[in-house]
């Protein structure tokens, strides 16, 4: 496991977040939402773990309004899954969320790159390769094993790569996936049997031709993880 939820001593403190703007404003235009949403993106995704946490206290619980989560504009919500990414790196091992909140957390990126990853050329793509870079890296992902409704949420993780897969897409974006699958299956201790079954699929008719990196690391897995 690569995280914990929100128990745990924090970093010693160093480095504060320099970022003071407020991000949930009555009112507010998307346009200047954005470009506060980008800076802060920015900051945090050159920021490493020897920070202060209580100078990410605000943006942490704002980052996880709903308001910003169910934005109707795709442009804030692929900076805001990008942020929370990377609020998850920075307090690694510890999850700064609870349990509940992680599971929004987690069906919200897994919604955000199955809608985004869609082509090289589409708006925010870079965001949403950033998102899937950090959850493949980090393996926060594997966070969703241990919450209370994790059969479901690792079924619509697996659900999603595989529709995304079906997508011309570059090579990386298939390794990411993999790596993620990989951890989240190496971390789970059993497999319900939907799960087991949608990735069988995989390897059969058209479906194993689809894309042969991603595949060529599903046919990687352990044997003990395919024979289960």
């Amino acid at each position: 496991m690569v995280a914990n939820t929100r128990k745990g001593a924090q970093p010693q403190s160093q480095a504060k977040l320099k970022f003071r703007e407020k991000l949930i404003v009555k009112g507010q235009s998307t346009d200047v939402l954005l470009k506060k949403l980008k800076t802060l993106t920015t900051e945090l995704m050159n920021m490493d773990q020897e920070v202060d946490a209580k100078s990410l206290d605000t943006v942490r619980k704002d980052l996880i309004n709903r308001s910003l989560l169910l934005h109707k504009d795709r442009g804030v919500k692929a900076y805001v899954s990008c942020c929370i990414a990377d609020m998850l790196r920075v307090y690694a091992p510890n999850a700064p969320y609870s349990q509940g909140e992680l599971q929004d957390i987690f069906q919200f990126f897994f919604n955000q790159l199955k809608l985004g990853l869609k082509g090289t050329d589409s708006a925010y793509y870079s965001e949403y390769y950033q998102l899937l870079e950090s959850l493949s890296t980090v393996k926060s992902v594997v966070l969703i094993c241990d919450l209370p409704h994790a059969d479901d949420l690792v079924l619509e993780l697996f659900r999603s790569f595989f529709t995304i897969v079906q997508r011309d897409l570059p090579k990386n974006v298939g390794i990411c996936m993999s790596d993620i699958l990989v951890a989240v299956l190496d971390e789970l201790g059993s497999w319900p049997d939907k799960l087991l079954e949608t990735i069988m699929t995989q390897f059969m008719g058209k479906n194993k031709a689809r894309n042969s990196i991603f595949f060529h690391y599903l046919l990687s897995l352990p044997v003990n993880v395919l024979g289960t």
